[in-house]
């Protein structure tokens, strides 16, 4: 035999029931990007939405469509936003995107019609998004229904990024009042409510693995490697094995 991947998808969905609890008065989403953390999005979606998750992030366009085939009736994000090649498919799938840069705005006021879209808001992470202090003209015409950001040291709940993060996202809130938010990741739901916002978008973490540096996690393993050992030797002291 070789070596063998258990997934428990009983644990996946008690760890969704952490954040769900974790999150309210809000909810959690289900993050499923890189095909559900290699576990297998469809597999893990369908658990998840047996579970009561009715919202899922993806990483791509490609991604959205695989996972929308399984799970035809919920709210799928995808994080790359929109891009020339990829509105056709985020439109025939009814797709999400997030967009993260004024060109993605413009593309999708464009060619996106009246679909719904999401806004993701750079507070400190230096990856994707808007400025904070972007006009909120900038968004005009489109259906928002998430704003967004994503905290850099959220696996570090004392860490003073957290709350200049938290800080910044209020006055881009500000702006654009109404449209719900989405702040917690893993480690920062676990941390409270302020950090989640309404739409908490837990990854890691359901799949059993630690999201902080060094506190303990409520979660439970959802994968277990196995294998068969062949043969089991014993060496004295000062043998050399090669």
């Amino acid at each position: 035999m070789s070596a063998r991947l258990r997934i428990d998808l009983g644990a996946l969905t008690a760890n969704y029931r952490v954040f769900q609890r974790a999150a309210e008065p809000g909810s959690a989403a289900g993050v499923v990007k890189a095909d559900g953390y290699g576990l297998g999005a469809p597999q893990v979606g369908v658990a998840l939405w047996e579970a009561g998750c009715r919202d899922f992030f993806v990483a791509t366009a490609a991604e959205g469509v695989r996972l929308r085939s399984a799970l035809p009736e919920a709210r799928i994000f995808v994080f790359e936003g929109a891009l020339d090649d990829s509105v056709a498919a985020l439109a025939g799938a009814a797709l999400v995107p997030v967009l993260n840069h004024p060109a993605q705005a413009a593309l999708w006021r464009r060619d996106g019609g009246d679909r719904p879209c999401a806004v993701h808001v750079d507070t400190g992470m230096h990856r994707l998004g808007f400025p904070p202090d972007t006009p909120a003209e900038t968004f005009a015409g489109l259906h928002l229904e998430l704003l967004m950001t994503h905290l850099a040291c959220a696996d570090e709940p004392g860490h003073p990024m957290n709350r200049r993060q938290l800080e910044a996202f209020a006055a881009a809130r500000s702006r654009l009042p109404g449209v719900p938010v989405s702040i917690g990741n893993s480690a920062a739901t676990l941390s409270g409510t302020e950090w989640a916002g309404d739409l908490a978008r837990p990854g890691i973490g359901l799949y059993g693995g630690n999201p902080f540096v060094s506190a303990s996690s409520p979660v439970a393993p959802v994968e277990t490697l196995e294998g068969r050992v062949l043969q089991v030797r014993r060496g004295g002291a000062g043998e050399r094995v090669c």
